[in-house]
């Protein structure tokens, strides 16, 4: 789980227009939010070395 959260994660911050980045963020930061949601872990919580990979 841990690893899935991580690639997610590094989808953010694309090399794109400003208006087009903003809407991909905010994309990658709502499959984040269903993770977490799903889950309980967020990817401040791997930020520590991992956690439970599960």
């Amino acid at each position: 789980m841990a690893e899935i959260f991580r690639r997610i994660h590094a989808l953010g911050g694309c090399d794109a227009s400003e208006q087009f980045d903003r809407g991909w963020d905010a994309a990658v930061a709502s499959c984040e939010d269903v993770l977490t949601e799903l889950t309980g872990i967020s990817y401040d919580d791997l930020e520590d070395g991992g956690g439970a990979d599960g």
